[in-house]
């Protein structure tokens, strides 16, 4: 577990995903704002989050606030030969928590969990008008590899640019 302080003065931990913290992980996507879930795709309900936490996911931290929940990153390895050492990153953070340095933390964590386990590459897609994650990706050493013209349907009823973005560890 890795304590972290918060640019607020908050202080946090960053632990890895157990088994017990199923509900907690379900009450914090429960409570992300409309704002909080507009570039993202999470599960939105229980059933697609427990398919979510069973897929074959190698590193699944989550961050918590005493004992809620605030936030989750993951990278997901795949047992394709060819693939061996790639993994897709994708993290939430509560609204709450946004723009404290806590993604950063948690991103930073996990690419040093990713690299000790054998992780080569990472890579990952975010909507163009995320600027706030583009910039923590960016800060983490994420390179801008692409970008796939209208790839994202919005809740607005708009089609969106996605970036691809990559970094070998």
């Amino acid at each position: 577990m890795d304590n972290v302080v918060l640019k607020d003065g908050r202080q946090v931990s960053i632990r890895p995903y157990e088994a017990n913290d199923f509900e907690k992980l379900v009450s914090m996507f429960a409570s992300l704002s409309r704002e909080a879930l507009r570039y993202g795709s999470p599960p939105y309900d229980r059933a697609r989050l427990g398919l979510w936490i069973d897929m074959k996911r190698n590193l699944l931290l989550l961050a918590l606030d005493e004992e809620r929940v605030i936030g989750v990153v993951t990278v997901a390895g795949s047992t394709r030969p060819r693939l061996k050492g790639v993994g897709d990153f994708a993290t939430y953070v509560h609204q709450d928590y946004q723009k404290k340095g806590l993604g950063t933390e948690m991103t930073r964590l996990v690419l040093d969990q990713a690299k000790q386990r054998g992780f080569h590459r990472i890579s990952l897609q975010v909507v163009v008008e995320n600027v706030a994650a583009v910039k923590v990706y960016e800060k983490a050493g994420f390179q801008h590899e692409g970008r796939m013209k209208d790839a994202c349907f919005g809740e607005d009823q708009h089609y969106h640019d996605v970036l691809i973005m990559g970094t070998i560890l």
